[in-house]
């Protein structure tokens, strides 16, 4: 009866062994991985988002807009032209924050948007912006190749809008009528004219 005493044992070792927890299983594993963005809450938690339209320009400097203003149609790193449109924002996270842009043309109803997750960079003052020297914090809202619109981007009215939205899902939203230029030097202008002028055809050439 001895191998019966023997078989016990194990068995109730084998028990024991089922019941530990398992080797570098520990509650750290359960917590949320954290946030790496260190930048903070800029002016009142919980107040209304405020926030001002920034687009930035052919010299790389971003500026508030209002109605009626020319915002530079500029040439990104991916080909093309893009208008690039920020936001200068408070009373929220400066991080995570969802940014979306887009240049709607008033006529057709057509639009171009693109939105991205930025941080705001705190500008000391309570409120955060859009980096000039960053162009991934501003929505690059692709315009041209113009197969879109229904007339010439540069030189004539469209409406820009900007959105910000928290991490907690909080929105603000501003509009402004603008105007569009290809305000570039030599073949550059050349080119921004040809590709973003009404029915522009794909791999046509610019003289």
């Amino acid at each position: 009866m001895a191998w019966a005493a023997t078989l016990l044992r194990c068995a109730a070792c084998v028990a024991l062994l089922l019941a530990a927890p398992a080797c570098g299983d520990d509650d750290d594993d359960d917590d949320p991985p954290e946030d790496m963005c260190k930048l903070g809450y800029l002016g009142v938690q919980g107040a209304e988002i405020q926030m001002e339209v920034m687009a930035l320009d052919s010299s790389e400097v971003s500026r508030p807009v209002s109605d009626g203003d020319v915002v530079d149609i500029i040439m990104p790193p991916q080909g093309g032209r893009v208008i690039f449109l920020g936001a200068r924002a408070t009373n929220l996270s400066a991080c995570g924050v969802q940014l979306s842009g887009t240049l709607r043309d008033t006529g057709s109803g057509r639009i171009m948007s693109e939105s991205r997750t930025v941080n705001l960079k705190p500008t000391g003052d309570g409120w955060g912006a859009s980096v000039d020297a960053d162009i991934s914090t501003f929505a690059n809202v692709g315009v041209c190749h113009n197969n879109w619109s229904s007339r010439d981007i540069f030189d004539q009215d469209y409406e820009i809008e900007v959105k910000v939205k928290d991490r907690e899902g909080r929105e603000a939203t501003q509009t402004r009528r603008v105007r569009p230029a290809c305000n570039q030097p030599d073949e550059l202008e050349v080119e921004c004219r040809c590709i973003c002028k009404h029915g522009y055809i794909l791999g046509e050439r610019c003289e």
